[in-house]
């Protein structure tokens, strides 16, 4: 792949992770529903897509962003350049690169956040677990519905801009 190639490649994901992010806190945030987690899941779906390197700095840029909107800051950064790198690895070794392998790791990626994040605030007594889970349970559904439309964003990527990680 040429070093213009590379270049398309990652305006094209930044241009993903730009509408995604637009959609997820501009369009479905003012709506009377859970808001859904879609940057981990779309540094999940680079992941799954391009290898765990890509998936790696992918999930970090998308850390980033969901760290300037005003997620946990630095430590957003690291957990989904690690969700990016573990589902690169994971649908390396263990799954398809396909759909099935993106949801599949989605799953688990975001269960492992909603999972962290209720722990943190049942531990730092925040709310009791009822209360927590009223609010994660609707969350973690809304983002598993939508799982499939980002990735469709990021293969659109992969399939139309060629893949950087070669099997």
């Amino acid at each position: 792949m040429t070093r213009h190639d590379k270049i398309l490649k990652w305006t094209a994901y930044l241009i993903a992770l730009l509408a995604v992010t637009v959609v997820n806190y501009y369009v479905l945030g003012p709506l009377p529903i859970a808001l859904p987690l879609l940057l981990p899941v779309l540094a999940v779906a680079g992941g799954t897509l391009e290898g765990a390197g890509f998936g790696a700095v992918y999930g970090g840029v998308c850390g980033v962003v969901m760290s300037a909107l005003g997620y946990l800051g630095p430590g957003c950064v690291f957990s989904l350049a690690a969700f990016g790198w573990a589902s690169g690895l994971t649908t390396q070794y263990l799954l398809r690169r396909d759909a099935w392998g993106h949801m599949i790791c989605s799953a688990a990626a975001v269960l492992l956040w909603e999972g962290w994040t209720v722990g943190v605030r049942l531990l730092s007594r925040t709310a009791p677990l009822e209360v927590l889970l009223r609010v994660a349970a609707p969350e973690l559904l809304w983002t598993l519905a939508l799982a499939l439309p980002v990735y469709w964003a990021g293969r659109f990527c992969c399939v139309n801009y060629g893949r950087i990680y070669h099997e």
